[in-house]
């Protein structure tokens, strides 16, 4: 065979792209017309030990795949000590599940490690999902006019937990950080998602009966909730994943949310759950207009007008933030591209995943 056989071969050959976090598991295909994903909820601070379990009930109807690319963030969850036995821990469960020769480990400096050296290099390969999507979705930044040019642009990625809001240009990533703390202190990182976030840690009141009222100090609610309610997600009534155990409904969110502020669902009227959950949104959407003022003030001038790659299944923040036109205005954002409209849903929701599977498919031999 000869070497451009080779390569091409190379670059064609399927990988599974596994995205371990501490409250999901996300794999994809690296194969974009295979359009195979899926997310499974994972509770990684109550289930380490069974992880390899889980995988191999997830990919049970999976294509084909020659390779496991990895990539993390469920070493932070409080069942490790530290982040270094996380990452051993996890990488421990993924080669129990699939030989350690076929498995690449994502870090934070772009390559991938064996899942040995990822474990005697734990900071490198912790917390590096982020990284693996900026890096490919570099790729989806149009093509500057003129070769001195460069293209520039900042992902957005809202998922169930977090918000990742990262500078980029077509040749590199526009950060320094490395870390999650990295991220948190120079706005890249929000720590609060569309699902999984309690409401009395986003919110200190709400709007109740025409005033401000305090919230309660319980995981009662999350914002799983709020939304269910304002119809941004269905009912699924086999979803238990929630604050009190029942399911994942906009007639048992009412009562959630209800209890914030000491009452129930059949104490408060329509108009007072909508504000509490109007509330929500507001507070989220206004983090998130506070993150992309940094991240696209601190790379201005840095090119040519940036675009703006959005993925994962909260989509509606990112419009919303975007409705007024003032970060469109002030930083002259240009073309929007969402991976839900490129993708699918589903690679969308789970592009970490089909971002390291891409990547490995095209750096390892």
């Amino acid at each position: 065979m000869t070497s451009k056989k080779k390569a091409k071969s190379r670059q064609q050959a399927p990988w599974l792209g596994l995205d371990i976090g501490g409250a999901n598991l996300k794999l994809a295909h690296s194969s974009a017309e295979v359009q195979w994903s899926k997310s499974v909820p994972f509770a990684m601070w109550k289930e380490s030990a069974s992880l390899a379990s889980r995988l191999a009930q997830a990919i049970d109807d999976s294509p084909e795949f020659h390779g496991v690319a990895v990539t993390m963030t469920g070493e932070l969850a409080d069942c490790f000590a530290t982040r270094a036995q996380g990452v051993a821990c996890i990488l421990d469960q993924v080669t129990r599940l699939f030989p350690a020769p076929v498995v690449g480990v994502y870090c934070v400096d772009g390559k991938f490690r064996s899942p040995s050296q990822a474990a005697r290099d734990p900071w490198m390969a912790a917390a590096s999902n982020w990284h693996a999507l900026a890096s490919w979705s570099r790729r989806l930044l149009p093509k500057p006019k003129s070769t001195v040019e460069e293209s520039t642009g900042v992902l957005v990625d809202i998922g169930s937990t977090t918000i990742d809001v990262i500078g980029m240009s077509s040749s590199r990533l526009l950060t320094g950080s490395k870390t999650d703390s990295d991220r948190l202190k120079r706005r890249e990182l929000i720590y609060t998602g569309v699902e999984r976030s309690n409401l009395c840690g986003l919110l200190r009141s709400v709007p109740l009966h025409g005033k401000a009222c305090p919230v309660m100090n319980e995981q009662f609610a999350t914002t799983k909730d709020a939304y269910l309610w304002l119809g941004y997600f269905e009912d699924d009534s086999q979803d238990n994943q929630t604050a009190d155990g029942q399911p994942a409904t906009r007639d048992c969110a009412r009562y959630r949310i209800a209890r914030l502020v000491g009452e129930d669902g059949s104490t408060l009227a329509d108009s007072d759950i909508d504000a509490i959950a109007q509330s929500v949104m507001a507070k989220q959407v206004r983090l998130l207009r506070r993150s992309l003022e940094k991240v696209l003030g601190r790379n201005r001038g840095q090119g040519v007008v940036p675009s703006m790659v959005c993925a994962g299944h909260g989509g509606f923040l990112l419009r919303e933030a975007l409705e007024d036109g003032v970060v469109a205005s002030r930083f002259g954002v240009g073309q929007q591209i969402w991976l839900s409209d490129n993708l699918g849903e589903g690679l969308s929701r789970c592009a970490p995943a089909f971002a390291v599977a891409q990547l490995a498919s095209e750096q390892i031999d």
